[in-house]
């Protein structure tokens, strides 16, 4: 249940939130100066550290503290700020800390008691005339008048206290003699002026004219003025503050000692300051402990030493009270925390809550703009505008102030209703930076707010259109929403595109977007997605503001302010604005801030005129903070915080600060502190005095501060990092290295003090002025333990280290990034579990692509491991964001064989064994997954639906694919060009034709097409980048919609119907006519789709309803309309009219019809003796006249062996507009069988033939330049093959005889998902992208994956999949599916198949048992009992006898199986091994004397005999046999179970049997022999799986997703452990010491059973078919028929690391030729690997001989003998006789369908007529009875579309077409070519 302050968060109802949602503790630390700084050094040195880690370890806090003690002299004493600087800190401290705000340490120093810095006129002038006319001091009264200046300008006028350096220059000299003596001088002045007023005050107070708060002003300290703010006054200060007093119980006794002054006020020499002394007691007695608790007061009492209070003689002390204040301090903050209501407690209450802080900040700067808000509020109102609005403006004209505004406005906007506001301020956190994460968190937003399910996709494209499809749509409709997101200008440039923009809107969902005018292209993109000249009033412009409104707006804020302006100060300002054109808000704040701190007397500064904007504002303000806070300090300051990439923490900033030696030497110019660290007050300053341009807001879990406005940050980065000389960039953000890298942590970092003054006076001759000090740094460590027990990630180091790094020098960063960060398992797994895959990928991009031409051999080695790294993270780097504790097992599983060869690798694998038990307490032995460089190149995850459609546009730019939607992909950037949103259907999409250049008003005269023009795309040369996409048009159906989409997303033509489309086909890109036919129709319409009309239709008179049509384009455009009666009628276009021009009647017997440029290819059903019939279409082409049948050029092609078995599948065509490089080898299509592809081609210009290639393929594709090169997949196996054909010799008779050859080039295994289409490159040999059923498109190289091969250690697996494993020492024996194959694996130290058998068809495997590591008894369905030596399970059994029974059978020692068979009949088979051989002996039968024909049995270990269980069928009584005797027991089952028994479990080695039944539940029996045997029976909760190991019983219940554990020795269970799903598989080891689940989906968990802590979660690659554990290892045997052995690795198992390195991978000692080493070549050569690398020839590798790799050796066939024939008619008896093998036919078919060099069109046949006359001598073949069309349609399902290759043009993108007889029945009937394109990848 959400709380309703939870649900205001999320809704934008920001009124009531605070100002800030801080985490930072953050302390005041008020003491005086000298008698504290032995506390204070120590609290620094010991305990502040300790609170840094305990904040931030536990609650994920910050600690910070203020000292304002120390860092001062100069700096604020000049302009005396001390005082208002320490009371503004105080307010900080307790605005921003969640717990302690205030600490005070007291001892017998009352502290500092500056005069006032500002005195009210009305006040001063009282004091002025008592001074002058009562205390007759005329010199005072001058000197008053010289030192306090009226003040008009305050409201009201007040006197101001003049800068020292104003009377006496040199006080702020750098010659430290003169400051010395300009500080005397000072001290008189001061004492005399703090004289005159407090006597003037006194006599004031006496007359009551003033209040003694008045009077308190002149008398008490800055101590007690922090204790006022601090303690006095805070509501909550015994939860928030502590007070520390400290006692010298005999310093009245030492008051002449020397260092007595520094612990005590004194007026004079031994004199105690009585005034000073009755202050400080009214404090520490009467003022502190009223308003604090005991337990809130600690005292101390010590004893005066000669070196006042130090750590040597104060030891005992010191500790005492670094031990108070630590538990103190945790104390508090443990109950602060716990208490407080927590806020943001997740990440995206987080990034809600910083964009509504800062949403509250702005609105309360916000002033006028009622304009604006007019316009934005008729938009908000506006229910018929369903598009975003766009406010724009220049930088700092108040686009982000009115956004926020509008946010609050909103809901008067919208009263009465329930409003939701989702707010971006972009690019002000480091979600809000990219539009992927910004899309993904507004979509997180709403699916909280409506409770609607959303899901992470990967893509930005993905996500917006889960946005658009899913939740939008889902919004109830009385639920209002209002996004906004200002200044997209801040989004990285990959944005600016603004694609990611959904264009509509529901009418309660309103989005308000804003970006500058002239920044990346956004405004002009989003007029054009958004039509500005249709849609104005989309577009608000926010101006500028007038001159006349500044003096407005400067009144306003001064009263504000309580400040004003002289006469002639207004007057200045007034004239500067009137110059100005156009006043930006920003500019008008800016200028402001400057004159906001003039005094009356102030001179005017003329340089102002000079500011013509924003960023010169901003210049003059930071020259001016230069001056007054030291240059070196300030610059690196802005220089760090900028630098970062969204702020800086105060602690960090500190920290490296503290770091840099040039800081450190331009402030302890004249001293060198005890503490070598920046004095906190000196960033205070400077941050009071940026306060109004700075925030501070949450960043990786941390606070930072950073600039408010984007303008700071670029002038920032111009002055401060961009002007940076090499030597400074180097020492700036090395300094931000060694603080996240932790160089000085706890070390002693050099400091150099070049002054040979301070050399002398602290005595550093010796070291040359070096002085070794700790900078005391946080601690930065990669993760740590929070409260709760979870992991917490230093997301600051996670994320800053990487980028200052990558700003250093190669030869400096790589080094430093390869040990900190990419070969560092514990940062690379923290970076993982909390960061985009895509950052991580970025990180190694940056380092990956330095330039190194210069650099070292050791960062060129680097670099090249880090390139391995990078491609092994492209294949499992997106698992690991959901699942981060796989990353040892996805790197050490594919990249193990490398270890002891690659230093770096080698490092980050030692590191996976020694850390990564902690995360996953399972170790990879061995490499046991295909390592990087085996042909994959990248994977796209574009689509969230199966990607159906895919295909490269002509000019290789681009791969175009479709599911729900049209993404069009970069192919040389790999980014999203266009993503298209198609409407949203109940139906799959099938496909779609690219119209680039499609004429949507075409001339109706104009008939002919241009073949060569009509292509999807040309040259777009003169269109820039990625503009002519634009010009797409997409022509898109499925089964009953067709749409005209454009790249917008616009949709130009629609049609729906009911029946469906049975064809639906594009027969012109350039004019955009498109041909459909409905099912079962007599009619052919033609549809232009540019001008969304019919273009002409066919009405057909025949009974017989259409079939199919196909097109050809030739002079016009021709048709071949097929009807179900096997009738083919042609129709050509001419004049928009199709004319009748032919019929031929093929008869009922005709199958499929393909058209093929000028040729019809006809295949017949299996009743029909020829393979193909070609039907030349020119003859149709070259006359206006009608044709009969027998004027149309048929001719029938049949091979003997012939193409079957029959039906074909499919028919795929090559794609011509490539050009070949096979002439001689000319492909005319390619059939498709169950069982077979038949490539039929031309050979050697000579023969018509085919190359029959065996196996199953669902996709078959050509590679369209290589035609040799022929893709074929199933399921997830994708093959690749080369054919080519030879000459031979010459036979007999002289004529020369042609060879077919062919070979499997490689196997591909995707086991993710099924491939649904593959796509080859055009110019590039092997590789290909294909698309998946999960809407993944992979990139492959084939010819790497075949290199592969020779290199990479092929991985075993069985021929289907395992369904049981047993384990026996080294050896784990497995049985498949379907029981016929038994395999012998080693599995310890690598995976094996050591032997393996594979019985035939009739015979399977009932049970088996394993004796030893020697031998295996098998028992088959017939009955025969065969024992097998383990490591040659393939010879002759060693021993066989027939049982005559069904059997069981068990090992029972190592020497010894018992065999029972189901008659009750008991014998034992004993092994005997001799010097020579192995025998097995059969001992007598014995019979037992009970029914057993359920063969229910197991064997226990009884009175220590193994000892033969089983139940007899009644289930009343049990036999035990023993090698002596066999015992009869009687027991009864019936109480506990009701229900039939279905298994009988047990342990060898106990006496306890487990009991299944049907009902599940489980009962033990526990079976003792004695005198009088007996049984216990005890009964167990239900189970749905459970197992038994060692007395150990763990269950699962998936009904309720638990996991019970139970020790049946002791009757104990444990508590039960909660399950994060459904429990597929359980197991124990061997011990019982290990459960191991695996829940959905595919996630193995491990537990330890003594305390039930989870050890391991990790994500399977694979499903798992069943698994089984012993004490070292578990293995599973996984779906692509693999074992997948995993190492049992306890992390507290104290010798857990030396048997990881006793695996022999971990052998660093490597022999030369490795496989190791082959894998690293392999990867190397993938990595720079060209296509030209490959060539096309026959590859009979040598590595490649042995018998696993028969598949891939080349194969040849026999070349089928061809007949050809021209025939008159189809419908015909079909002459057996006279298909023969024409000579004078084939050499008419050569010449005019091979012969290149013959001219198109031109048939040249003689046509034989006499087989008109021949019919009487035909073999007449029998009909067949016709098949209703509407059965013929229903031969499939849905899911064959998922299978579909129909391909007529391979450069072109498929369609798919169903003909559909109702919504059940659909199946594909054909496929015709749409686009073309060919794909480089870069």
């Amino acid at each position: 249940m959400k709380s309703s302050y939870y649900l205001d968060i999320l809704r934008g109802k920001s009124q009531q939130l605070p100002d800030v949602r801080s985490k930072i503790v953050r302390i005041f630390v008020s003491s005086t100066f000298t008698d504290t700084l032995t506390e204070r050094d120590s609290l620094i040195e010991n305990i502040f550290p300790k609170l840094k880690d305990y904040c931030r370890e536990k609650y994920g806090l910050e600690f910070q503290y203020a000292d304002m003690r120390w860092g001062i002299e100069t700096e604020t004493a000049n302009n005396h700020g001390q005082v208002g600087t320490c009371l503004k800190e105080i307010e900080l401290c307790k605005k921003y800390s969640v717990a302690t705000n205030f600490v005070v340490l007291l001892g017998h120093r009352y502290g500092s008691r500056p005069i006032p810095a500002t005195i009210l006129a009305s006040l001063f002038d009282l004091l002025k005339e008592i001074v002058t006319n009562e205390q007759n001091e005329n010199n005072d009264a001058e000197l008053l008048q010289q030192w306090y200046q009226l003040d008009t300008n305050c409201v009201p006028p007040a006197y101001i206290l003049q800068n020292i350096s104003s009377v006496i220059p040199y006080f702020i000299s750098k010659d430290i003699d003169e400051i010395k003596k300009a500080d005397k001088e000072w001290r008189v002045i001061n004492n005399r002026l703090r004289l005159c007023l407090r006597q003037a005050a006194e006599k004031c107070l006496e007359r009551g004219q003033i209040t003694e708060s008045d009077y308190d002003e002149f008398f008490i300290s800055v101590t007690e003025k922090e204790i006022i703010n601090g303690i006095l006054s805070a509501k909550d200060a015994n939860e928030r503050t502590l007070c520390f007093f400290r006692d010298i119980v005999d310093i009245h006794d030492h008051l002449s000692d020397s260092k007595a002054l520094k612990y005590i006020d004194m007026s004079s020499q031994s004199v105690i300051d009585q005034e000073a002394d009755k202050l400080l007691n009214r404090l520490k007695t009467n003022r502190i402990p009223a308003a604090l608790k005991p337990k809130n007061i600690f005292t101390y009492k010590v004893h005066w030493s000669s070196n006042g209070i130090n750590r040597e003689d104060h030891c005992e002390y010191i500790e005492q009270f670094n031990n108070d204040f630590f538990l103190a301090m945790k104390e508090q903050i443990d109950r602060c925390v716990q208490s407080r209501h927590t806020i943001g407690s997740d990440s995206l209450q987080h990034e809600v809550l910083e964009h509504a802080i800062q949403c509250k900040t702005y609105v309360t700067k916000f002033h006028g703009r009622t304009d604006v808000l007019s316009e934005l509020e008729k938009f908000v109102k506006n229910n018929k505008e369903y598009r975003p609005c766009v406010v724009y403006g220049e930088s700092g004209c108040g686009k982000t102030s009115v956004l926020a505004k509008t946010a609050t406005e909103v809901f008067k906007w919208w009263p009465d209703r329930s409003v939701s506001v989702i707010l971006r301020f972009l690019g002000t956190t480091p979600v809000s930076s990219t539009i992927y994460k910004t899309l993904l968190s507004i979509s997180e937003q709403i699916s909280e707010l409506y409770n609607i399910p959303m899901t992470a996709y990967p893509t930005v494209s993905q996500v917006r259109d889960q946005l658009e499809l899913t939740l939008f749509p889902q919004i109830p409709d009385n639920e209002y929403l209002l996004i906004l997101l200002d200044s997209i200008d801040q989004l990285h440039s990959d944005a600016y595109d603004c694609k990611w923009l959904p264009v509509s809107f529901a009418s309660n969902i309103k989005c308000i977007l804003s970006t500058l005018p002239d920044h990346g292209n956004i405004l002009e993109n989003l007029k054009a997605i958004l039509n500005e000249n249709e849609n104005k009033n989309l577009f608000v412009h926010v101006p500028p503001f007038e001159p006349s409104t500044v003096e407005i707006v400067y009144n306003d804020w001064l009263a504000v302010k309580h400040r004003s302006l002289s006469t002639e100060q207004r007057l200045f300002i007034h004239n500067l604005m009137n110059k100005k054109h156009e006043i930006l808000p920003l500019f008008m704040k800016l200028m402001f801030d400057i004159i906001s701190y003039w005094h009356s007397y102030d001179k005017i500064d003329e340089s102002l005129n000079q500011l013509n904007d924003v960023d010169d504002c901003i210049r003059y303000l930071f020259k001016h903070l230069e001056i007054v806070h030291n240059t070196v300090l300030f610059s690196r300051a802005l220089c760090y915080m900028t630098a970062c990439r969204s702020g800086i923490s105060q602690n960090e900033l500190e920290d490296v600060l503290s770091l840099d030696d040039d800081v450190l030497k331009s402030v302890f110019q004249h001293y060198i502190p005890p503490v070598r660290r920046l004095p906190g007050i000196l960033w205070t300053r400077i941050r009071n005095d940026l306060d109004e341009y700075i925030t501070e807001k949450e960043v990786d879990d941390a606070p930072v501060i950073y600039w408010y406005h984007r303008r700071f940050i670029e002038v920032a980065r111009e002055l401060y990092i961009s002007n940076l000389n090499e030597t400074d960039r180097k020492i700036v953000f090395q300094n931000v290295v060694d603080l996240f890298k932790e160089t000085w942590k706890g070390k002693n970092k050099p400091f150099k003090i070049d002054d040979p003054k301070l050399v002398d006076k602290y005595k550093l001759d010796k070291s040359t002025g070096e002085i070794q000090a700790n900078r005391f740094t946080t601690s930065q460590p990669v993760e740590f333990i929070d409260v709760d027990g979870r992991i917490q990630y230093n997301k600051r180091k996670l994320n800053e280290l990487p980028l200052f790094l990558s700003k250093l020098a190669p030869d400096i960063a790589i080094p430093i990034a390869a040990d900190e960060m990419f070969f560092n398992y514990s940062f690379m797994h923290a970076k993982f579990s909390c960061s985009q895959f895509i950052d991580i990928q970025n990180d190694i991009d940056q380092f990956e692509s330095s330039s190194s031409y210069k650099s070292s051999d050791e960062v060129k080695l680097a670099q090249k491991e880090l390139s391995i790294l990078k491609m092994t993270y492209l294949l499992f780097g997106l698992l690991l964001r959901e699942y981060p504790d796989n990353f040892a097992f996805e790197l050490t599983s594919r990249l193990l064989l490398l270890y002891g060869l690659k230093h770096n690798l080698t490092n980050l694998l030692r590191q996976c064994d020694e850390l990564s038990p902690r995360h996953c307490a399972l170790i990879v032995p061995y490499c046991q997954i295909q390592p990087p460089g085996n042909g994959l190149l990248y994977t796209m995850n574009k689509h969230t639906m199966p990607v159906i459609d895919l295909d490269f546009t002509n000019n290789q730019m681009a791969a175009i694919s479709l599911s729900n939607k049209i993404i069009l992909i970069n192919m040389q950037t790999g980014n999203t060009a266009l993503d298209i949103k198609l409407p949203k259907l109940t139906e799959p999409y099938l496909n779609s034709t690219t119209l680039p250049k499609m004429i949507v008003r075409h001339s109706k005269n104009k008939n002919t097409v241009d073949d060569d023009n009509d292509s999807d795309d040309s040259d777009n040369s003169s269109i820039d980048g990625e503009e002519h996409f634009k010009q797409y048009v997409f022509f898109v159906n499925s089964f009953h919609n067709i749409y005209l989409v454009s790249s917008q997303g616009d949709i130009k033509f629609h049609r729906t119907s009911i029946k469906g489309y049975s064809v639906c086909e594009i027969i012109s890109n350039r004019r955009g006519l498109c041909i459909l036919v409905e099912p079962n129709s007599n009619s052919v319409e033609c549809w232009s789709v540019g001008e969304n009309k019919l273009f002409s239709k066919i009405d057909l008179s025949s009974t017989a309803s259409i079939k199919t049509v196909v097109y050809s384009k030739l002079s016009s455009i021709l048709l071949s309309i097929v009807l179900h009666d096997g009738t083919i009628l042609f129709y050509m276009l001419k004049n928009s009219i199709f004319i009748h021009r032919g019929t031929i009647n093929a008869g009922k017997r005709l199958d499929k019809v393909t058209a093929d440029k000028d040729k019809l290819i006809c295949t017949f059903d299996s009743t029909v003796p020829i393979d193909f019939v070609y039907i030349d279409l020119n003859c149709i082409n070259q006359t206006e006249d009608f044709l009969s049948e027998k004027e149309i050029i048929k001719t029938s092609i049949t091979f003997d062996p012939p193409i079957g078995p029959k039906p074909i599948e499919q028919i795929i065509l090559p794609d011509d507009k490539e050009n070949s490089n096979e002439l001689l080898m000319k492909i005319f299509f390619m059939i498709l069988t169950k069982e077979c592809l038949y490539v039929v081609h031309a050979c050697m210009i000579k023969e018509v033939s085919y190359i029959r290639i065996p196996g199953q393929c669902d996709v078959v594709s050509i590679h369209a330049k290589n035609r040799n090169l022929i893709y074929t997949s199933r399921g997830g196996i994708v093959n690749m093959y080369k054919w080519k054909c030879t000459e031979g010799e010459d036979d007999a008779n002289g004529n020369c005889h042609l060879n077919h050859e062919y070979q499997l080039l490689v196997s591909i295994d995707i086991s993710s998902s099924p491939v649904l289409t593959i796509k080859p490159a055009g110019d590039t040999a092997g590789l290909f992208l294909c698309s998946m059923q999960n809407g993944v498109i992979n990139a492959y190289h084939g010819f790497a994956a075949r290199q592969a091969l020779k290199k990479l250690p092929p991985l075993p697996r069985t021929t289907e999949l395992v369904s049981t494993i047993q384990l026996s020492g080294t050896r784990a024996i497995t049985l498949d599916a379907s029981k016929r194959e038994l395999c012998s694996w080693v599995y310890q130290y690598s995976t094996s198949i050591e032997s393996k058998r594979h019985f035939p068809d009739s015979t399977k495997i009932d049970n088996f048992a394993v004796l030893s590591e020697t031998a295996v008894l098998i028992i088959t369905n017939t009955y025969w009992a065969e024992i097998y030596a383990l490591k040659s399970l393939n010879k002759e059994p060693l021993f066989r006898v027939h049982l005559r029974n069904p059997s069981q059978v068990f090992s029972v020692n190592d020497e010894t199986f018992i065999v029972i068979t189901n008659d009750g009949s008991v014998r034992c088979i004993t092994q005997q091994i001799n010097k020579t051989n192995i025998k097995y002996n059969q001992t007598p039968n014995k019979q037992l004397n009970i029914n057993c024909t359920r063969l229910f049995c197991s064997m226990l270990t009884l009175n220590s005999k193994k000892s033969l269980v089983v139940l007899a069928d009644d289930e009343h009584s049990l036999a035990i046999w023993t090698a002596n005797e066999i015992i009869y027991m009687n027991i009864d089952l019936s109480q506990y179970a009701s229900t039939r028994l279905i298994r009988m479990t047990s342990e060898i080695n106990q006496e306890i049997i487990l009991f299944y039944f049907e009902n599940k539940s489980l009962c033990s029996c526990r079976i003792q022999l004695s005198d009088k045997n007996s049984f216990t029976l005890t009964p167990f909760d239900t189970a749905d799986i459970y197992a038994l190991k060692n007395n150990c019983l763990a269950t699962a219940i998936n009904g309720e997703n638990q996991l019970n554990l139970h020790n049946i020795n002791l009757c104990v269970c444990h508590e039960p452990i909660q399950l994060e799903n459904e429990c597929e598989q359980l197991c124990l080891n061997e011990s019982g010491n290990y459960v191991f689940t695996l829940v959905k989906p595919r996630v193995l968990c491990m537990y330890r059973v003594h305390d039930r802590r989870q050890l391991a979660r990790l994500f399977v690659y694979d499903f798992v078919t069943t698994m089984i554990a012993n004490n070292d290892f578990i293995i599973l045997a996984i779906n692509d028929r693999r074992l997948l052995t995993l190492m049992i690795a306890d992390p507290d198992d104290p010798t857990l690391q030396s048997k990881i390195q006793a695996l022999p991978s971990r052998n660093l000692k490597r022999d030369s030729h490795s496989a190791g080493n082959h894998i690293v070549e392999q990867i190397e050569t993938f990595m720079e690997m060209s296509s030209d690398d490959f060539d096309t020839d026959f590859e009979d590798d040598q590595e490649l001989e042995n018998k696993e790799f028969d598949v891939y050796k080349v194969k040849k066939m026999t070349t089928p003998t061809t007949s050809y024939r021209y025939i008159h008619r189809l419908n015909k008896k079909i002459s057996l006789s006279k298909i023969e093998n024409d000579e004078v036919h084939k050499k008419q078919f050569i010449k005019n369908y091979v012969d290149t060099a013959k001219v198109k069109g031109d048939p040249g046949i003689v046509i034989n007529v006499s087989d008109d006359d021949d019919d009487d001598d035909d073999v007449f073949i029998e009909d067949q009875p016709s098949v209703d069309n509407n059965s013929t349609e229903q031969e499939t399902n849905l899911d064959g579309i998922r299978q579909k290759v129909l391909e007529h043009d391979q450069q072109q993108i498929k369609g798919i077409y169903l003909a559909n007889a109702g919504a059940n029945n659909i199946k594909i009937v054909n496929n015709y070519s749409v686009t073309s394109s060919t794909c480089m990848l870069m």
